[in-house]
């Protein structure tokens, strides 16, 4: 009902007919979540650090809205669209302005076709190895702001006027993808090429993903993402682990950064989850290691209904080099935080 009303206020605010618009969907997440950390720097010239308290936007969840739709075209056809946005539950302000996700619909703005398990979408989506290292990641892709899952070694995220077409046969599927760069002049500039695969078979799933893209401002640049890993489950045990490793070079530059990643989730109950990740980060220049970056994380979380959970986690970084620059704000080596919060879904 509360979704039915919602979608009478969109359609109102649009000046849309309610009943054209009645396969659309309103949703999202609230996630303010209470945090603590500890040995993050207080002054840079004597790296002299301190604890911080704070509200965090998404701490476990993204927060985010979006709206959603689909289309019976027939004969088994279906055309969709998402459209989706961040916000910060801890201010009220929005869109959440950062990387890939910038803009009142950062995060999705896409619209396709679709049939039995084969589809093709254009527009803003996740890239190929995103998707493909969520299989994998211990954290499922929650806490993202403080596992390093989400950033690294996906190459970008997300990415702008992008081609999908997935295909699915079995347990198994295919996406591939491209997005153009729009550079006049020079169409090879900026662009993305990838595709990603993955296959069930009882209880393992493995999956990998390949992307190349060229630098839009002198397409001398080309980074390159390989990435693969798994999933067992045994009983209410799920085991997942992966590598990947992101290569930039030309011009002048080469940089390395591989990461690996492996935990368990224990289904103590239908209610009660818990879980455990370790990451690790290198970075790497000309083959010279300059930084790494450790992350311990355990997990639980308390399902108080089908849309409320209560979650409390504690992390802990390692850090060297390059990740631990020493600027005001930021964490320094052995840091560690603790975190609580309920998270909404609507």
């Amino acid at each position: 009902m509360q979704k039915k009303l919602l979608t009478i206020a969109v359609a109102s605010a649009l000046a849309v007919p309610v009943v054209a618009m009645a396969e659309v969907t309103v949703y999202g997440t609230i996630d303010p979540g209470l945090r603590t950390t500890g040995k993050v720097t207080k002054v840079a010239a004597t790296g002299e650090t301190g604890s911080r308290l704070s509200m965090d936007s998404g701490q476990r969840t993204t927060d985010r809205w979006g709206i959603k739709g689909s289309e019976d075209l027939g004969g088994g056809l279906m055309a969709s669209f998402t459209l989706e946005g961040a916000y910060n539950s801890d201010t009220g302000s929005g869109p959440n302005a950062s990387g890939s996700s910038a803009g009142l619909f950062g995060r999705k703005a896409i619209v396709g076709l679709s049939k039995g398990g084969n589809s093709v979408t254009l527009g803003h989506d996740y890239t190929a190895n995103f998707k493909s290292q969520g299989i994998y990641d211990p954290m499922s892709y929650t806490y993202t702001g403080i596992t390093p899952s989400a950033v690294t070694n996906v190459a970008g995220t997300r990415n702008s006027n992008m081609i999908e077409g997935g295909f699915r046969f079995g347990t198994g599927g295919v996406l591939v993808e491209y997005a153009m760069g729009e550079v006049v002049g020079q169409n090879g500039w900026g662009t993305r090429t990838g595709f990603m695969g993955d296959f069930a078979f009882g209880p393992v799933t493995i999956t990998g993903a390949y992307s190349s893209m060229k630098d839009a401002a002198t397409g001398t640049l080309t980074t390159k993402t390989t990435n693969f890993g798994g999933k067992y489950g045994m009983g209410a045990f799920t085991f997942r682990a992966g590598f990947s490793d992101q290569k930039t070079s030309g011009a002048g530059t080469d940089l390395t950064q591989p990461m690996m990643m492996f935990g368990v989730q224990y289904a103590m109950s239908s209610t009660l989850n818990g879980r455990v990740g370790y990451y690790s980060v290198k970075a790497k220049n000309a083959g010279n290691e300059v930084g790494t970056a450790k992350t311990t994380m355990v997990a639980l979380d308390y399902a108080l209904s089908k849309q409320t959970t209560a979650y409390v986690e504690f992390d802990r970084k390692g850090l060297t080099g390059t990740f631990a620059p020493g600027t005001v704000g930021s964490l320094a080596d052995g840091a560690t935080g603790i975190g609580a919060g309920i998270v909404h879904a609507f």
